[in-house]
């Protein structure tokens, strides 16, 4: 675990209207507690079923997570967890179509099916000639 987040626990699994105050009364109890935070879901605008509880020593987050971890908050049973530092994932910082191998493959795919397209608009092309051609002939005979 890194050293900033050493004394900081994750806690989910909580019930939607659970308040900043009430983690702090319960959770008070395994330690001095320097803050909670409790993400807000922006549409419902309730909690989004987690917090993260920092301490003021290492000794107390790990109480907290030794005596409550598959504990129960307002019937649910929750998890309290060391808090991991926020990775974003690498597949979600850029678009798919800025991979090279991508654009490889769709490029090559893209201009084998155009290639295609155009011979076998080519071939339709010069068989409507040829029949119109043959129709000119014909005409041509008639008269």
């Amino acid at each position: 675990m890194s050293e900033e987040l050493a004394n900081t626990v994750y806690l989910g699994g909580i019930p939607e209207d659970v308040t900043v105050e009430q983690i702090k009364h319960l959770f008070i109890t395994f330690g001095e507690i320097k803050s909670v935070d409790l993400p807000i879901d922006s549409e419902t605008l309730k909690n989004r079923g987690f917090a993260f509880i920092e301490y003021e020593d290492i000794e107390d987050a790990e109480a907290a997570i030794d005596n409550y971890d598959e504990g129960e908050l307002f019937g649910k049973i929750v998890k309290v967890k060391p808090a991991k530092p926020y990775k974003p994932k690498s597949f979600y910082t850029k678009p798919v179509w800025h991979s090279e191998d991508w654009q490889r493959k769709n490029n090559e795919e893209y201009t084998y099916k155009e290639r295609m397209r155009r011979e076998k608009q080519k071939k339709r092309d010069e068989e409507e000639r040829k029949k119109e051609e043959e129709k000119a002939k014909k005409y041509q005979k008639k008269q």
